[in-house]
């Protein structure tokens, strides 16, 4: 039977299984001194090196349970703070496990239900490392995107994952919100009693003109939004990774987006 050790001399205890306050049950395997206790926890396996007050307490912490959002798996192998501040590994770790598993962020932003990540990169030490051979990881303004490789994708991912700046992130979002009941890049403009079609060129409206029916006006739109992520993937090229270079390259604007 597992038990708190107290004040029962952890030297003599090695071999005993011990309960942790909140991470289980771990065994005693060696005893080195004072501050040099080597545990095992039983569920996971994970070894560390601990004080004999951390013993006796129970104040002993599994790295290998998923404790970040009862998913993610944070290891031993890399810091997760630097100075107190998180560092952008761990960032971009979380914010991705928080999308896909938080709920309550869920209520506020809807798109991100069903959402999920890799086995691996439920793993923060996978994605630590994954993570230095990105292009753009790193660069300030620089975001994890899951969407411009595969469309309407739901899965974090290896494969379908890749850094990107704010300028071609902004380009491939959707505007549900603003958009009302027309295509993307269409609104209704009553003093005429056309449609418009506007496209956001860095920031500035372009106004494409006016047409006689909602499909023309998105497919002036569809025209210019396309040439436009041409040009802009023309400006990052060598910059990005070469499967977003290639997808903004071949990005079809669809009348549902």
């Amino acid at each position: 039977m597992s038990k708190y050790l107290n004040d029962i001399d952890v030297k003599s205890s090695v071999g005993v299984v011990c309960k942790s306050k909140s991470f289980g049950d771990f065994r005693i395997l060696e005893y080195n001194g004072c501050k040099d206790v080597l545990i095992e926890f039983l569920e996971t396996g994970y070894k560390k090196v601990c004080d004999s007050k951390e013993v006796r307490t129970g104040g002993v912490k599994d790295k290998l349970l998923p404790t970040v959002l009862c998913v993610g798996i944070v290891g031993d192998k890399y810091q997760t703070k630097i100075n107190d501040k998180n560092v952008k590994e761990y960032r971009h770790w979380f914010n991705m496990l928080n999308r896909c598993y938080d709920e309550k962020l869920h209520l506020k932003q809807p798109t991100y239900v069903g959402c999920i990540t890799s086995e691996n990169f439920k793993h923060y030490t996978y994605f630590y490392e994954w993570c230095q051979e990105q292009f753009g990881f790193g660069n300030s303004g620089w975001h994890l995107d899951k969407d411009l490789l595969i469309k309407g994708n739901k899965l974090y991912s290896e494969d379908n994952c890749v850094f990107l700046p704010i300028e071609i992130n902004s380009l491939i979002l959707g505007n549900d919100k603003t958009r009302g009941n027309y295509p993307i890049g269409v609104s209704w403009h009553k003093a005429t009693g056309k449609y418009c079609a506007v496209v956001n060129e860095f920031n500035k409206q372009k106004h494409l003109g006016l047409f006689e029916s909602e499909i023309e006006a998105f497919y002036k739109y569809k025209q210019a939004k396309e040439q436009q992520i041409k040009v802009v993937a023309e400006m990052y090229k060598g910059l990005v990774d070469p499967r977003a270079y290639e997808a903004l390259m071949n990005y079809q604007v669809e009348i549902d987006d």
